[in-house]
Protein backbone atom coordinates (compact mmCIF):
# COMPACT_ATOMS: atom_id res chain seq x y z
CA UNK A 1 0.00 0.00 0.00
CA UNK A 2 1.41 3.50 -0.91
CA UNK A 3 1.08 6.19 0.99
CA UNK A 4 1.23 9.84 -0.56
CA UNK A 5 3.08 12.77 0.46
CA UNK A 6 0.95 14.97 -1.15
CA UNK A 7 -0.71 17.96 1.16
CA UNK A 8 -3.11 16.76 3.05
CA UNK A 9 -6.18 18.79 4.52
CA UNK A 10 -6.16 18.06 8.35
CA UNK A 11 -9.29 17.17 9.74
CA UNK A 12 -10.30 19.43 12.33
CA UNK A 13 -13.64 20.29 14.35
CA UNK A 14 -15.59 22.36 13.25
CA UNK A 15 -19.02 23.57 14.94
CA UNK A 16 -22.57 22.77 13.94
CA UNK A 17 -24.55 26.23 14.24
CA UNK A 18 -27.12 26.80 16.93
CA UNK A 19 -25.52 23.22 18.46
CA UNK A 20 -22.52 23.90 20.37
CA UNK A 21 -21.56 20.25 18.76
CA UNK A 22 -18.14 19.28 16.93
CA UNK A 23 -18.17 17.02 13.64
CA UNK A 24 -14.87 15.87 12.11
CA UNK A 25 -13.96 16.85 8.54
CA UNK A 26 -12.76 13.83 6.60
CA UNK A 27 -8.99 13.97 5.61
CA UNK A 28 -7.23 12.69 2.80
CA UNK A 29 -3.43 12.24 2.02
CA UNK A 30 -0.95 11.15 4.30
CA UNK A 31 1.77 13.83 5.30
CA UNK A 32 -0.31 16.55 6.48
CA UNK A 33 1.02 19.40 8.02
CA UNK A 34 4.12 17.79 8.90
CA UNK A 35 7.49 19.00 9.05
CA UNK A 36 8.91 16.14 8.36
CA UNK A 37 8.08 13.30 5.56
CA UNK A 38 9.85 10.97 2.93
CA UNK A 39 8.34 11.23 -0.54
CA UNK A 40 7.58 7.32 -1.07
CA UNK A 41 9.65 7.45 -4.29
CA UNK A 42 12.70 7.22 -1.62
CA UNK A 43 12.14 3.58 -0.98
CA UNK A 44 10.03 2.47 -3.85
CA UNK A 45 13.09 -0.11 -5.07
CA UNK A 46 12.75 -1.28 -1.55
CA UNK A 47 10.95 -4.62 -1.48
CA UNK A 48 7.33 -4.89 0.09
CA UNK A 49 8.22 -7.52 2.13
CA UNK A 50 10.75 -5.81 4.56
CA UNK A 51 8.14 -2.39 4.42
CA UNK A 52 5.63 -4.77 7.12
CA UNK A 53 6.49 -1.69 9.63
CA UNK A 54 5.38 0.95 7.26
CA UNK A 55 2.12 -1.05 6.16
CA UNK A 56 1.65 -1.17 10.23
CA UNK A 57 1.53 2.07 10.86
CA UNK A 58 -0.54 2.69 8.00
CA UNK A 59 -3.04 0.49 9.25
CA UNK A 60 -3.57 2.33 12.84
CA UNK A 61 -3.57 5.89 10.39
CA UNK A 62 -6.98 3.72 8.86
CA UNK A 63 -8.10 3.19 12.97
CA UNK A 64 -7.81 6.68 13.35
CA UNK A 65 -9.61 7.58 10.82
CA UNK A 66 -12.18 5.05 11.20
CA UNK A 67 -12.03 6.93 15.10
CA UNK A 68 -12.78 10.21 13.33
CA UNK A 69 -15.70 8.77 10.99
CA UNK A 70 -17.43 7.59 14.27
CA UNK A 71 -16.86 10.48 16.30
CA UNK A 72 -18.49 12.65 13.86
CA UNK A 73 -21.47 9.87 13.68
CA UNK A 74 -21.51 10.08 17.00
CA UNK A 75 -22.10 13.84 17.07
CA UNK A 76 -24.92 13.60 14.79
CA UNK A 77 -26.91 11.65 16.84
CA UNK A 78 -26.19 13.53 19.81
CA UNK A 79 -28.27 16.66 18.04
CA UNK A 80 -31.03 14.18 17.62
CA UNK A 81 -30.90 13.09 20.96
CA UNK A 82 -31.04 16.64 22.53
CA UNK A 83 -33.97 17.33 20.05
CA UNK A 84 -35.82 14.64 21.69
CA UNK A 85 -35.09 15.41 25.12
CA UNK A 86 -35.88 18.90 24.68
CA UNK A 87 -39.50 18.34 23.47
CA UNK A 88 -39.57 15.44 26.39
CA UNK A 89 -39.01 18.42 28.60
CA UNK A 90 -41.57 20.89 26.63
CA UNK A 91 -44.48 17.84 27.37
CA UNK A 92 -42.91 17.37 31.46
CA UNK A 93 -43.90 21.35 31.89
CA UNK A 94 -47.27 20.60 30.13
CA UNK A 95 -47.97 17.49 32.38
CA UNK A 96 -47.29 19.99 35.54
CA UNK A 97 -49.59 22.63 34.40
CA UNK A 98 -52.10 19.81 34.06
CA UNK A 99 -51.38 18.21 37.52
CA UNK A 100 -51.39 21.34 39.18
CA UNK A 101 -54.94 22.23 37.54
CA UNK A 102 -56.29 18.90 38.63
CA UNK A 103 -55.13 19.59 42.22
CA UNK A 104 -56.72 23.08 42.52
CA UNK A 105 -60.20 21.27 40.62
CA UNK A 106 -59.92 17.85 42.95
CA UNK A 107 -59.14 20.43 46.75
CA UNK A 108 -62.06 22.25 45.85
CA UNK A 109 -64.14 19.37 44.85
CA UNK A 110 -63.68 18.66 48.74
CA UNK A 111 -62.87 15.30 47.73
CA UNK A 112 -60.44 13.30 49.95
CA UNK A 113 -59.97 9.85 47.39
CA UNK A 114 -59.42 12.89 44.12
CA UNK A 115 -57.61 15.38 46.40
CA UNK A 116 -54.75 12.48 47.40
CA UNK A 117 -54.74 11.31 43.80
CA UNK A 118 -54.52 14.53 42.67
CA UNK A 119 -51.33 15.24 44.91
CA UNK A 120 -50.02 11.92 43.83
CA UNK A 121 -50.02 13.30 40.32
CA UNK A 122 -48.56 16.14 41.00
CA UNK A 123 -45.57 14.71 42.55
CA UNK A 124 -44.98 12.13 39.61
CA UNK A 125 -45.45 15.42 37.05
CA UNK A 126 -43.08 17.20 39.29
CA UNK A 127 -40.42 14.23 39.40
CA UNK A 128 -41.04 14.07 35.06
CA UNK A 129 -39.59 17.47 34.95
CA UNK A 130 -37.26 17.27 37.25
CA UNK A 131 -35.75 13.58 34.72
CA UNK A 132 -35.81 15.96 31.70
CA UNK A 133 -33.23 18.35 33.87
CA UNK A 134 -31.06 15.44 34.83
CA UNK A 135 -31.12 13.96 31.28
CA UNK A 136 -30.33 17.25 29.69
CA UNK A 137 -27.43 17.72 31.67
CA UNK A 138 -26.33 14.08 30.91
CA UNK A 139 -26.84 14.96 27.45
CA UNK A 140 -24.67 18.47 27.85
CA UNK A 141 -21.89 16.49 29.59
CA UNK A 142 -22.24 13.83 26.61
CA UNK A 143 -21.69 16.51 24.42
CA UNK A 144 -18.31 17.28 26.53
CA UNK A 145 -16.83 14.14 25.97
CA UNK A 146 -17.81 13.65 22.43
CA UNK A 147 -16.33 16.97 21.32
CA UNK A 148 -12.81 15.40 23.10
CA UNK A 149 -13.23 12.20 21.71
CA UNK A 150 -13.64 13.71 18.48
CA UNK A 151 -10.60 15.97 18.72
CA UNK A 152 -8.67 12.54 20.56
CA UNK A 153 -9.27 10.74 17.46
CA UNK A 154 -7.76 13.80 15.37
CA UNK A 155 -4.65 13.67 17.54
CA UNK A 156 -4.55 9.94 16.93
CA UNK A 157 -4.34 10.51 13.47
CA UNK A 158 -1.69 12.98 13.47
CA UNK A 159 0.37 10.74 15.69
CA UNK A 160 -0.66 8.06 12.95
CA UNK A 161 0.66 9.87 10.26
CA UNK A 162 3.92 10.87 11.78
CA UNK A 163 4.67 7.14 13.12
CA UNK A 164 4.00 6.44 9.23
CA UNK A 165 6.60 9.27 7.78
CA UNK A 166 8.91 7.91 11.08
CA UNK A 167 9.11 4.03 9.85
CA UNK A 168 9.39 5.27 6.27
CA UNK A 169 12.91 7.65 7.24
CA UNK A 170 14.27 4.16 9.75
CA UNK A 171 14.01 2.30 6.30
CA UNK A 172 15.48 4.31 4.31
CA UNK A 173 18.58 4.88 6.74
CA UNK A 174 18.53 0.94 7.48
CA UNK A 175 19.42 0.97 3.56
CA UNK A 176 21.89 3.73 3.32
CA UNK A 177 19.13 6.01 1.76
CA UNK A 178 19.19 10.16 2.08
CA UNK A 179 15.77 11.16 0.90
CA UNK A 180 17.21 15.07 1.71
CA UNK A 181 20.04 16.74 1.90
CA UNK A 182 19.25 17.78 5.66
CA UNK A 183 17.51 14.18 6.22
CA UNK A 184 17.96 13.46 10.21
CA UNK A 185 16.23 10.59 11.44
CA UNK A 186 16.36 12.17 14.82
CA UNK A 187 13.95 15.05 13.20
CA UNK A 188 11.43 11.85 12.50
CA UNK A 189 11.70 10.64 16.40
CA UNK A 190 10.93 14.16 17.58
CA UNK A 191 8.06 14.96 15.32
CA UNK A 192 6.41 11.59 15.95
CA UNK A 193 7.20 12.08 19.84
CA UNK A 194 5.33 15.30 19.50
CA UNK A 195 2.36 14.14 18.06
CA UNK A 196 1.76 11.04 20.26
CA UNK A 197 2.66 12.90 23.51
CA UNK A 198 -0.61 15.28 22.07
CA UNK A 199 -2.67 12.29 21.34
CA UNK A 200 -1.89 10.45 24.88
CA UNK A 201 -2.86 13.63 26.08
CA UNK A 202 -6.10 14.33 24.48
CA UNK A 203 -7.30 10.28 24.84
CA UNK A 204 -6.46 11.46 28.92
CA UNK A 205 -9.12 14.04 28.20
CA UNK A 206 -11.50 11.56 26.54
CA UNK A 207 -11.65 8.95 28.94
CA UNK A 208 -12.12 11.54 31.67
CA UNK A 209 -15.28 13.46 30.20
CA UNK A 210 -16.80 9.87 29.14
CA UNK A 211 -16.62 8.84 32.89
CA UNK A 212 -18.21 12.29 33.68
CA UNK A 213 -20.71 11.58 31.19
CA UNK A 214 -21.51 7.77 32.87
CA UNK A 215 -21.64 9.13 36.11
CA UNK A 216 -24.70 11.87 34.56
CA UNK A 217 -26.12 8.77 32.90
CA UNK A 218 -26.60 7.19 36.02
CA UNK A 219 -28.15 9.57 37.64
CA UNK A 220 -30.38 10.05 35.09
CA UNK A 221 -31.70 6.71 34.88
CA UNK A 222 -31.67 6.73 38.38
CA UNK A 223 -34.21 9.29 38.55
CA UNK A 224 -36.43 7.96 36.15
CA UNK A 225 -36.75 4.83 37.88
CA UNK A 226 -37.82 6.54 40.87
CA UNK A 227 -40.56 8.36 38.42
CA UNK A 228 -41.66 4.72 37.35
CA UNK A 229 -41.79 3.50 40.74
CA UNK A 230 -44.40 6.29 41.60
CA UNK A 231 -46.60 5.89 38.67
CA UNK A 232 -46.64 2.03 39.51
Amino acid sequence: MTILTSTLRVSRPRRLAGLGLYVVIGVAGCGGSLKYTVDDSSIDSIPAGEKSDVFAAQNDLEVARSEQRTAKTQLEELARERDIAKNEKDQANLEVEKAGTEQESANASHDENRANAAHHGKEIADLGVKVSDTKLEWLDQKQDWLNASAKAADAHEAAAQAKVQLEKAKLAQSKGIKPSGDFSLGNFQDQWKDKNDDWQSAKKKADSEQKSTQEREAKWKDISQQQAKMKG
